[in-house]
């Protein structure tokens, strides 16, 4: 039996089953010959050994994964160079006094925010060139950075974040749409883990550094120096990210004209790649409805507002516990990178190996943050080794997100409604760092009691949202089973719905079914 279409009425068992027969009747799949890829516009299937299937996966993660994972590394430490520059004399040189400090991190993240819509759109435009886009960014926004000890006032430092969130912002949404388009859904977990652990890689290659160039005393101001030697390595991977980022599996240069194409058959029952890239605006509209996004939005919001905690002012908070500026390079950073990279790791692993446990795994990683907030609130300033633990507790939250960024990947098909919701959620993200800063009063330094409340509001939410999502999918499932046996065969899988259509999850009602 065959999807129904927009002449179809479908009865329903249940008053939940009429939304999602309307779901599938308002995604039409439309495919005139010129709005398809090249990549995916072969219909037919191929045949491939699993011995090939795996030496395909194998080059994929040795040289796309990498690629990606360097990028956001690049992108985490270029960021955060303001929090290691902070106590190196930047905020006297560049004369930053009462809460400038804090607004140069939230304007960071309004550059953020405008280009995470830029991007999403950018790519929707011109889908055959996502590698350039990636690489183009970089580009731009390392030579950002070396132009930052240019700077000598703060409109001068503000104008230089925003610009470099615009560009910085393309590793969110766009990276997410990669991840979806090369890997499996139950490969894609563990590999989102991996290039979002960047961060974690970030951080402690940018404690070990910012303690060696700390200790370096020369004429030339160390703050500058920062920005010098890291931007250097940010240019110099972006020439590397040029040469070797595909824009799909057809320009893989790495790939063998057969391996391309199983690449891309690999990824044919994600049933989330598309080869039609024209605007959609009914997935547009299904994206801003669809409760997930809401989820996601929100979660974004509640996971990045204390992540300012971590990327701008850590250094601050460590040094306030008694520390020199140099012993604080290493002990707001090395300890807590070695805590986020195993939390990375070892949950993703899980989460790969037991289906449908990902929003567990969030629930229980942002347990050890609420405690450590909590520590960090309630116990006195006499206690440096209780809220040193409370600080290195806190370095697991950032898993919450990974998974839930994971979980877009997975739960999103038709490609506008894909790009869209991830500009909308990572337009979230950026609004809890914009937010985020502005917890930090420069009169609460550096104990910040407000920011660590806010904190512990933010950690239980990320307690109580996995739940909620638990149950919407659970829901959601079962509505769509009970359709599918009401008007057909439950177990029948209709071979069209399997190509590379652009129809949204919600038209896919017969055989996709949400992750969680």
């Amino acid at each position: 039996m065959s999807p129904p279409n927009a002449s179809e009425e479908l009865p329903h068992s249940d008053p939940g089953e009429k939304d999602v027969a309307e779901m599938a009747m308002t995604d039409v799949d439309v495919k005139p010959a010129q709005a398809r890829d090249d990549v995916y516009d072969h219909t037919e299937r191929i045949a491939y050994t699993p011995k090939e299937g795996a030496q395909v996966l194998r080059k994929i993660d040795l040289i796309l994964l990498p690629l990606l994972c360097g990028c956001y590394i690049f992108s985490f430490l270029d960021k955060t160079l303001l929090n290691y520059s902070s106590i190196f004399g930047l905020q006297t040189a560049l004369h930053l006094t009462g809460s400038m400090y804090s607004w140069t991190g939230s304007i960071f993240y309004f550059g953020y925010m405008l280009g995470s819509i830029m991007w999403s759109k950018l790519v929707q435009r011109f889908p055959r060139h996502v590698g350039k886009l990636i690489s183009g960014a970089m580009v731009v926004w390392s030579a950002i950075i070396l132009l930052t000890p240019l700077v000598t006032n703060f409109a001068g430092l503000m104008v230089n974040r925003f610009f470099l969130g615009i560009m910085e912002s393309i590793t969110g949404p766009i990276f997410v749409v990669v991840t979806s388009n090369w890997w499996t859904l139950n490969e894609q977990s563990f590999r989102t883990a991996f290039w979002l652990g960047g961060t974690p890689i970030g951080n402690f290659i940018g404690g070990c550094l910012s303690y060696a160039l700390g200790s370096i005393h020369t004429s030339f101001p160390t703050w500058k120096l920062f920005y010098v030697f890291f931007g250097s390595f940010s240019f110099a991977f972006a020439l590397l990210l040029t040469f070797l980022m595909p824009d799909h599996q057809g320009n893989a240069r790495w790939l063998t004209p057969r391996e391309r194409k199983i690449a891309v058959e690999r990824v044919r029952e994600n049933q989330t790649v598309s080869g039609d890239h024209h605007w959609k605006w009914n997935q547009f509209w299904e994206a801003l409805r669809d409760p997930q996004t809401t989820m996601f939005f929100i979660t974004a919001i509640g996971n990045t507002m204390p992540s300012t905690f971590a990327s701008q002012f850590s250094s601050q908070i460590v040094k306030g516990f008694g520390f020199s500026a140099v012993q604080t390079t290493i002990i707001s950073t090395c300890p807590a990178a070695t805590i986020q990279l195993s939390t990375f790791l070892i949950f993703s692993y899980l989460a790969s190996r037991m289906r449908n446990t990902r929003l567990w795994w969030s629930l229980v990683c942002s347990v050890p943050p609420l405690i450590g907030a909590s520590l960090l609130h309630a116990l006195p300033t006499s206690n440096t080794a209780g809220r040193l633990a409370g600080y290195y507790l806190t370095y697991t939250h950032t898993m919450s997100f990974t998974f839930s960024t994971s979980l877009m990947a997975s739960n999103y098909a038709g490609h506008t409604k894909k790009t869209t919701a991830s500009g909308i959620i990572f337009v979230g993200w950026a609004a809890g760092l914009v937010a985020g800063p502005q917890f930090f009063l420069a009169d609460q330094a550096p104990n910040y009691q407000m920011a660590f409340e806010m904190l512990m509001v933010c950690y239980a939410l990320m307690i109580v949202l996995p739940l909620l999502q638990i149950w919407w999918y659970t829901y959601e499932n079962g509505r769509r089973d009970r359709l599918a046996q009401t008007h057909g065969d439950g177990d029948a899988i209709d071979g069209s719905e399997l190509e590379f259509t652009d129809k949204s999850d919600f038209g896919r009602w017969r055989t996709f079914r949400y992750t969680m």
